[in-house]
């Protein structure tokens, strides 16, 4: 992975570690580095809205210290600029109580905007409600657990109100370091990260907060940098990994997929698969089906295997048949439709032998069980790719737990499998045994629908069976797969009605856009 061209994620704690290299390892005081980030934000506000009326609400901690600068350049720009803490002014220390001090002396109008039960003022609520933008100065990156009392009451109003909200560094409420969300939290319509963008600028759920994210520079030299372990995937960063057909090419070099699925009722979902091995830029791909599955065969293009089975199903009699077709092909997916009988998941688990690069999905995680630890001892590369529900089988917790913790549940599942794992949702998720992750910046809600699984596996397929690596190939098929139905999207087919077939169609484009670099990188929102 091209990590140098990618955008690296930080959690809160090697952002600590930059601050604290900045400030006690250069020299460079905190104030420097306030009044740079308050500036920053304060640009950002007025370049975005060049708003007459401006509401600040003001944590006790430096991110309220960030927000009292903000205040002031507003202030000093001609903005009515109101302030309301969240704290008596007593409680402020440091830097935070200098730039308190100073808004004060200028005249600024600074309000204590909470009662001692943690409910806001009135004079509050009516700022909030006349504003065009509020910034939210509460929590910085350092927060951690669930926002209370006036952080709450203070959280509520800003979401509540109809102005535009601008975050500081992260939405308050927001687990910076994994993007969790314990509690009320800010829904942001901009967050300017300080120096660098956050993982939970873009993890879900904290991500679903942050809205469009902008980052700034605050004076922090590149030196102070710790190299983080995860990153925000970007087509420049991928380019490198396309492998194109050259002129003297044919359909075995090219990549060659055995896609083993389906059952009766459920041949769909491999025919998907293996369709879209192909349109991700296979060569040559079988489609093994067992006896009596039945069904159309929806695309001529691929080579539809019958093997030995019963009742429609795989069994021990489709072993000998599987193991071959796999020998002469270069990557296998197993699992799109394949059933749940006993029988069949005996023998999805001899499949795990198969000495090829292998993705497993749908009815093959399933055939898992709890056991994830069945994989460890696999030597070619192996992906998974569940979603919350799956995983959270997989590990033996609710998927609701998954859902709340994405970054280290999908961790856990590699630790224990030793495979590379593509957790799918919004802002997916690729982790690696290396301890890196990956997310996933391309897709949309038009993903929502059956099938899309099954052709995110084959196009991860196609880019296994052209040489690539587990991770390498998880983040390239998953980002193509996003950016086909992104493209589907744009081109006017809008994402309430779109339907796994469709990615089929616009997955050439986007192998074309990212061999071609030139599609400009979108802002989160």
């Amino acid at each position: 992975m091209y990590e140098s061209l990618l955008m690296g994620l930080y959690s809160a704690e090697q952002m600590q570690k930059v601050d604290g290299t900045a400030i006690h390892g250069i020299g460079i005081p905190g104030s420097h580095l306030m009044e740079r980030a308050g500036l920053a934000v304060a640009n950002e506000v007025l370049e975005r809205y060049d708003p007459e009326e401006v509401v600040v609400f003001a944590g006790k901690g430096n991110n309220g210290g960030d927000g009292f600068v903000v205040a002031r350049e507003l202030f000093n720009a001609g903005v009515d600029v109101g302030v309301f803490t969240l704290a008596p002014a007593d409680a402020y220390k440091g830097d935070a109580k200098l730039n308190l001090e100073i808004l004060e002396r200028l005249g600024v109008d600074v309000r204590e905007g909470f009662q001692k039960d943690g409910t806001a003022s009135e004079d509050a609520v009516v700022a909030a409600e006349l504003a065009d933008v509020i910034v939210d100065a509460v929590f910085g990156t350092g927060f951690t657990g669930a926002a209370k009392g006036s952080a709450a009451a203070a959280i509520e109003l800003m979401n509540e109100a109809p102005a535009e909200v601008v975050s500081i560094d992260i939405a308050s409420g927001v687990g910076a370091g994994k993007g969790t969300v314990n509690g009320p939290a800010v829904q942001a319509d901009v967050t300017v990260a300080l120096h660098a963008p956050k993982v939970g600028h873009f993890v879900t759920p904290g991500g679903a907060y942050s809205g469009e994210v902008v980052v700034v520079p605050i004076g922090i030299p590149p030196l102070c940098d710790h190299g983080p372990d995860v990153w925000l995937l970007t087509l420049a960063g991928l380019q490198p990994l396309v492998r194109p057909k050259g002129s003297l090419d044919h359909k075995r070099s090219v990549g060659t997929v055995l896609v083993v699925g389906g059952s009766a009722g459920m041949t769909g979902a491999a025919h998907l698969a293996a369709m879209a091995a192909l349109r991700g830029g296979g060569g040559l791909v079988h489609c093994a089906l067992p006896e009596g599955a039945g069904g159309d065969k929806p695309y001529p293009e691929v080579i539809a295997v019958t093997v030995p089975g019963e009742a429609g199903r795989f069994t021990a009699a489709s072993r000998t048949r599987l193991f071959d077709e796999a020998s002469g092909l270069a990557a296998v997916v197993l699992g799109p439709g394949l059933g749940r009988a006993d029988e069949t998941i005996l023998l999805a688990r001899e499949l795990l032998a198969v000495e090829k690069p292998l993705l497993i999905d749908a009815d093959g995680l399933y055939a898992l069980g709890l056991r994830p630890e069945l994989l460890a001892d696999r030597q070619a590369p192996t992906v998974l790719t569940p979603h919350e529900g799956e995983l959270g089988r997989l590990l033996g917790v609710p998927a609701a737990e998954v859902a709340a913790g994405r970054l280290e549940h999908v961790r856990s599942a590699v630790t224990r499998s030793g495979a590379t794992v593509l957790l799918k949702g919004e802002a997916s998720i690729v982790a690696d045994p290396s301890g890196t992750a990956y997310v996933v910046p391309t897709g949309n809600p038009g993903l929502a629908t059956p099938g899309s699984g099954d052709v995110l596996s084959g196009v991860i397929a196609a880019q296994l069976a052209k040489g690539l690596g587990a991770t390498d190939a998880a983040c390239l098929g998953a980002y193509l797969h996003g950016l086909a139905a992104d493209i589907a999207a744009d081109d006017a087919l809008g994402t309430e009605g779109m339907v796994a077939g469709d990615l089929l169609t616009y997955l050439p484009a986007a192998i074309e856009l990212v061999k071609a670099g030139e599609k400009e990188e979108h802002d989160h929102e």
